[in-house]
């Protein structure tokens, strides 16, 4: 788990109030616990296959109707406020099926202005902008292809900032440690079938 080191602790509590991961039990989850992002009861528990710094790989049987697939494997990390301990991020980044390139899958707190959508920056690189897709009583999913050029920005980096707007429409940069990230990544490569 990769502890937020600014203080989010002014907004910690409006953002997490809504976040209720997962049926409300994520807070507790560390990246030994099953994957945050299914509803507990649909999905078996993910064997943890792999830890590199912040980034975990962890694998799954593939649901029945997956074609060919015995088992899915992803990349996760949870970020937490350094203070309360208190969930505010969970990404996953995996090859859905046929995908060519990997998709980064956020889960960023309810409460959040949508229209100015998600804004990723890689250390001194050029931010990257992004929609949410979708919020649910579990929070906020924003996903994003990760390409050459942003994946090559990653495996070089030390960190990402993601940014989103609060209700009272100030910027709150939420870091993501990308220590580990490039070992993660080959490791989940190499799962790929």
């Amino acid at each position: 788990m990769t502890a937020v080191t600014r203080s989010l602790a002014p907004i910690a509590a409006l953002l997490f109030c809504a976040l209720a991961l997962a049926g409300g039990h994520a807070a507790a989850q560390s990246i030994d616990s099953e994957p945050a992002l299914q509803p507990q009861g649909e999905q078996p528990q993910a064997e943890i296959r792999a830890r590199h710094q912040n980034w975990v790989v962890r694998c799954q049987p593939a649901p029945e109707d997956a074609f060919g697939a015995g088992e899915f494997c992803e990349m996760y990390q949870q970020v937490s406020e350094q203070e309360t301990e208190q969930t505010v991020l969970e990404v996953v980044i995996g090859y859905p099926q046929g995908a060519g390139q990997p998709v980064a899958l956020f889960n960023l707190p309810l409460g959040m202005r949508l229209p100015p959508g998600v804004q990723m920056r890689v250390d001194d690189n050029e931010p990257i902008q992004f929609p949410v897709q979708l919020c649910l009583g579990s929070g906020c999913r924003a996903d994003i292809e990760l390409g050459e050029g942003l994946l090559g920005q990653m495996r070089a980096g030390a960190e990402a900032v993601l940014t989103i707007v609060d209700p009272q429409g100030r910027n709150v940069e939420i870091p993501m440690s990308l220590l580990g990230f490039s070992a993660a990544l080959d490791a989940l490569q190499a799962s790929q079938p």
